[in-house]
């Protein structure tokens, strides 16, 4: 135990005894807990593709997930990326920078487009390719190929192409990895729910981060945000709640950041991908269509600003 008093202990929850407030861990010991929170992140979606969990095919969300690249990378080949998103284009220039080429299957036909608007979209594909990733927009995965021995090898596309690969990268989003919790008295619905005080149904228990659903998100807000500021934001929260000073989590405004490659992503406030009837945009755009700014408004009021 260090200065702060922190213990860190390597081991796996296997139950939670939450009428006598204790954890059965693997290898059968146990221990007690006067307050618990959970923290158990995000677990990579998976949709049921043949070879989902053969080796060398992981998501990008744990420490595990980053020595299974490391392992990998060492004499790969090639790796393929299913899906866009942030963590894909983190695990794409991951690869990438170490020489390693790289495929990305996105199945809509602009990167990341539930999110970006059109422009700042088809801007995000060019600066893609400019970097020498093979994007393939409009283009999703069938199954992914063993090579006899369990491992990843290649993968074949609803098109019935093959791409030769030794290493599959799934990031096709996330969901709160909650299973562990689903047969207990704790309250769940997509994730862990918790009151404004990020306390769970169950007294003395509280969760928070991509795992914690919020009964009543703010107006504008998910119950679910899988972002790292929110993250940060809860556990200060529940740090004042633990130590009995009651508080409130409020995220605010909503902002994220980002970073594709050598762009820099901002968004401030809601930055709708269309636009509706009452709303207005101000789009500039660099010369060499590198950089861009956007405003939007509401009539005549300023609603929020997003640039890359």
């Amino acid at each position: 135990m260090g200065k702060n008093r922190i213990n860190l202990l390597k081991a796996h929850v296997e139950q939670i005894d939450l009428a006598n407030k204790q954890l059965t861990l693997n290898g059968g010991k146990t221990m007690p807990y006067d307050k618990l929170v959970l923290a158990t992140g995000s677990k990579s979606n998976k949709f049921g593709w043949p070879g989902q969990d053969l080796n060398r095919v992981s998501g990008l969300y744990t420490l595990q997930d980053l020595e299974a690249m490391e392992a990998a990378s060492k004499q790969l080949n090639r790796a393929v990326i299913v899906g866009g998103g942030l963590i894909g284009i983190e695990m794409a220039e991951m690869f990438h920078s170490r020489h390693i080429p790289v495929t990305m299957l996105v199945r809509e036909e602009s990167y990341w487009n539930n999110v970006l608007p059109p422009e700042e979209s088809k801007m995000i594909n060019r600066h893609i390719a400019e970097h020498g990733i093979d994007l393939r927009l409009q283009s999703e995965l069938k199954e992914i190929v063993d090579d006899g021995a369990g491992n990843a090898c290649a993968v074949i596309t609803k098109a019935g192409e093959r791409i030769d690969c030794g290493y599959v990268g799934l990031t096709a989003g996330v969901s709160p990895n909650i299973d562990f919790v689903k047969n207990t008295a704790i309250e769940t619905n997509r994730g862990i729910l918790v009151n404004q005080q990020l306390e769970t149904s169950v007294p003395d228990v509280y969760a928070i981060g991509d795992c914690a659903e919020q009964r009543t998100p703010k107006p504008g807000r998910r119950g679910v945000e899988a972002i790292w500021y929110t993250g940060r934001m809860a556990g200060e929260v529940c740090a004042y709640n633990l130590c009995g000073k009651s508080v409130n989590y409020d995220p605010g405004i909503w902002f994220n950041s980002a970073k594709f490659l050598d762009i820099e992503y901002q968004v401030y406030g809601d930055v709708p991908v269309g636009l509706s009837e009452k709303q207005a945009a101000i789009y500039w755009e660099s010369k060499d269509g590198k950089k861009v700014s956007v405003l939007y408004m509401i009539k005549s009021r300023w609603l929020s600003l997003g640039s890359i």
